[in-house]
């Protein structure tokens, strides 16, 4: 049984002069995040942006088809989550944000979540798994949240790290246990009111910042601050003593096994009821 993952696109609406296509959106997976998901022996898919307001000939793409086909999303990283989107008023003008990838993903994540399928948001995706459940952001912690540690550093970027405590009772100390764990921290903005049904998983213990959400109507819901997807090569990637990224994604992918193989045995009953009635 083969598993396959969908992962968000990422968009870029305005490509630089040198990639040779003016004028034209492009979307594009970044590379360590296929690599982290398909080195455990799945598939991993871009699930494209379709932009429902172009004009079209045909009719349009069937998306509950697409949801049924893949047995689990990956929420990539990325740009802002647009404030308007949970309803608050952006902290600065010309804010780096992006609607139509807010709206894009939401639809995904609906999609997924309403057919009980795993989902794994990483770094802008736990903020936008907040947000889909009703919570708000912190739009700028280096300017809203006293006592702050850097969580973000351009230099610096993948290699900026610092520790996470998981809470009791979570879903990631049931992975990784209670022991402090470094992960990568590349994010300005966090969670702030949690969302319906959502529960804090892991603080930085420091500034006690939200770094990990899960939900706990579902069998696999859950949203993570850092970039696992970095943390693949450890000491030999420079970054020596950071958590390892293979249990958080062997749980998320068991947890697309169990629901795969639970809808593939329903399939055949119901293949078998209906040879038999004939």
């Amino acid at each position: 049984m083969t598993i396959r993952i969908g992962i968000s696109a990422r968009l870029l609406h305005s490509p630089p002069p040198g990639l040779g296509l003016p004028l034209k959106r492009l979307q594009f997976l970044e590379s360590n995040m296929a690599q982290w998901i398909m080195s455990h022996g799945v598939v991993a898919l871009m699930i494209p942006f379709i932009d429902e307001r172009v004009p079209r000939k045909r009719r349009n793409p069937p998306f509950r088809d697409l949801v049924e086909s893949l047995d689990g999303l990956v929420l990539q990283g990325g740009i802002d989550i647009c404030a308007e989107t949970y309803g608050a008023k952006p902290w600065k003008e010309d804010t780096d944000s992006d609607p139509i990838r807010d709206e894009y993903e939401l639809d995904l994540l609906r999609g997924f979540v309403e057919a009980d399928k795993p989902v794994l948001g990483i770094c802008r995706g736990a903020q936008l798994l907040n947000v889909y459940f009703g919570g708000t952001l912190i739009q700028d912690i280096p300017t809203q949240w006293p006592g702050a540690i850097r969580h973000q550093d351009e230099r610096d970027y993948d290699r900026l790290t610092h520790e996470v405590h998981f809470l009791p009772g979570s879903r990631l100390s049931d992975i990784y246990g209670y022991e402090p764990q470094r992960v990568t921290s590349i994010h300005h903005q966090c969670v702030d009111r949690l969302g319906k049904g959502l529960v804090l998983e892991a603080r930085s213990p420091i500034d006690l910042v939200p770094e990990a959400i899960r939900h706990t109507d579902a069998p696999f819901v859950m949203g993570v601050q850092w970039h696992p997807e970095f943390h693949m090569g450890g000491a030999e990637d420079g970054l020596p003593g950071v958590l390892d990224s293979g249990p958080l994604m062997m749980a998320f992918l068991k947890a697309a096994v169990r629901r795969a193989g639970r809808m593939r045995f329903l399939t055949d009953s119901m293949a078998h009821v209906r040879e038999k009635i004939r």
